[in-house]
């Protein structure tokens, strides 16, 4: 660790800015979802009311195929109005192994079994708003039969490219969701500079 760093990290005492949480109120609740609102007093001593969006996270999974080809799937997403093109993956039931739960959904999704199946990184989402957790993975992608089997409300389209191109639509600004970035930009090994 850069010392600079490391000395700024320790002039901060442990609990310096840490907020308190007084009270906490659900306005709503969902298998998949909850919003609260906490109250919350700031180290400086005002109280204001914050939202927080819980959910139980996701897991998704880089898929390469052996030509060389990432497997993506490309859908609505009501939130932003438009198409995304992302990730294979889904949300991690309570108790379930994410592993488990990202190769279930690769397979529903695109038709694709999951093998060489390796964790990159578990991240926070959007830690100003919510609590969600993302698992990604990367494997080696094989086709599997009988094909997709997408949930009742999922209305997904498989689009295979190759690796290279996915990261030009990244760097062009076609591809914007934030966990398919981070992947996709960790297995090319670009992530820390420009588009190869």
């Amino acid at each position: 660790m850069d010392s600079d760093f490391y000395n700024l990290l320790m002039a901060y005492p442990e609990d310096s800015g840490r907020w308190r949480t007084l009270g906490r109120e659900y306005l709503y609740e969902s298998p998949w979802c909850s919003f609260r609102v906490d109250e919350a007093r700031l180290p400086d001593g005002a109280e204001i009311e914050y939202g927080v969006l819980e959910s139980a996270g996701f897991a998704a999974v880089v898929p390469v195929t052996e030509e060389g080809d990432v497997v993506l799937v490309r859908q609505w997403r009501q939130p932003v109005e438009g198409f995304t093109l992302e990730l294979p993956g889904g949300g991690v039931e309570r108790g379930e192994d994410p592993r488990e739960a990202v190769g279930r959904e690769l397979f529903e999704e695109t038709g694709y079994r999951a093998e060489d199946l390796s964790r990159l990184v578990s991240v926070h989402t959007s830690p100003g708003r919510a609590t969600e957790v993302c698992y990604l993975f990367r494997c080696r992608a094989v086709r599997a039969s009988p094909g997709p089997r997408p949930e009742p409300t999922e209305f997904v389209s498989v689009v295979e490219m190759p690796l290279s191109e996915a990261v030009r639509r990244v760097y062009g600004g076609e591809i914007t969701a934030a966990t398919t970035v981070l992947g996709l930009l960790m297995v090319s090994g670009t992530a820390g500079g420009g588009c190869a």
